[in-house]
């Protein structure tokens, strides 16, 4: 008897999650959405129970847009997990890379001026020979820093060659970015000859945000600075 009683308890049971499992598939639940939410762990049991099911045009439809919305579910956590993936990668390479980079040498800062310049100075040759000197443009004021250790330290221009003019937008406070440029390259402001203000056509072809000081000019007249850095990059080049 006692028999009896758990084997149709069992069944009991079984038709009782049975129905449940109908009843969600009726709902949009996929297979396994019903086997987790019913805590049933063989497949084919889900499989035996639903087969032959006829869903209505409803339950089509939201199995559809269930099915879609963990798609789109176990894609976002998959790209989160992979962003993060990245992320931790990332941080390793810029720590290798910073590694790689010691104190710079007097040589080093050569180089790296040198690079600078070609890359970032003008090179053009005037037809007045009087103009000839160092200009050197650019935005970035870790860039302008060590363009500025590069003409002290190592071609030992003298502080009053030294100028500098910023060119701004509109927008942009003419004194609020002279102090910065001035506190970045360690001139006075003063040495900041000019102020150009850049027209608005051009303004709105960029963001202002963008170049929030505006962009400073480095000129050192003189054309021996000039010919010796037209050389040093020729040096360069040959390398």
């Amino acid at each position: 008897m006692l028999e009896y009683n758990i084997v149709m308890g069992s069944r009991k049971y079984n038709l009782n999650l049975k129905s449940e499992a109908i009843k969600l598939r009726l709902a949009g639940y996929s297979y396994n959405q019903i086997r987790q939410k019913l805590g049933i762990a063989s497949k084919g049991t889900i499989s035996y129970w639903l087969h032959g099911l006829v869903l209505t045009e409803s339950a089509k439809k939201l199995l559809e847009k269930n099915t879609e919305l963990s798609y789109r579910r176990g894609l976002f956590k998959a790209n989160k997990i992979r962003s993060e993936k990245i992320k931790s990668e990332n941080i390793s390479y810029f720590a290798v890379g910073e590694n790689k980079i010691k104190r710079l040498s007097k040589r080093d800062l050569m180089i790296v001026g040198i690079a600078l310049y070609w890359g970032e100075g003008t090179k053009y040759e005037p037809e007045n020979t009087t103009n000839r000197g160092l200009i050197f443009t650019n935005s970035d004021p870790k860039m302008i820093s060590v363009y500025m250790r590069f003409i002290r330290e190592i071609l030992y221009i003298p502080e009053d060659k030294i100028r500098a003019g910023i060119h701004i937008y509109p927008s942009i406070n003419k004194n609020t970015a002279t102090k910065f440029w001035s506190e970045i390259t360690n001139l006075p402001k003063d040495r900041f000859y000019v102020i150009t203000q850049i027209s608005r056509v051009s303004k709105s072809k960029r963001k202002t945000d963008s170049l929030p000081n505006g962009t400073v000019v480095i000129r050192v007249n003189g054309r021996a600075y000039f010919y010796t850095m037209k050389g040093m990059i020729a040096s360069l080049i040959k390398q």
